[in-house]
């Protein structure tokens, strides 16, 4: 079976969820091996967005995945509350 990589050692791929009043919703994804970027519309009434990140080497077998805060609502109450409502972001692409 032939596996196409992109001409780099790494692969990296990324999805935004958004937090709103309604849960996590799927935003804007990246994936490398298909060489393009699905963007979607960010909701209106999100109160938190992150950004989840997976990287691996070529040449690895390792799989680094982290999380970063993209955007943030400055009522920090209502993102408390959503987040205590629907838990963490969704880590998976």
């Amino acid at each position: 079976m032939n596996v196409y990589y992109p001409n780099s050692s790494n692969i990296s791929e990324w999805t935004e969820w958004h937090l709103t009043p309604k849960g996590w919703e799927k935003g804007t994804q990246k994936r490398e091996l298909e060489a393009q970027l699905i963007e979607v519309e960010t909701p209106v009434d999100r109160v938190l967005t992150f950004r989840y990140h997976e990287n691996v080497s070529i040449n690895s077998v390792w799989l680094e995945k982290h999380i970063t805060e993209v955007w943030k609502d400055l009522d920090s109450k209502i993102v408390d509350e959503l987040l205590e409502k629907f838990g963490n972001c969704p880590e998976t692409l």
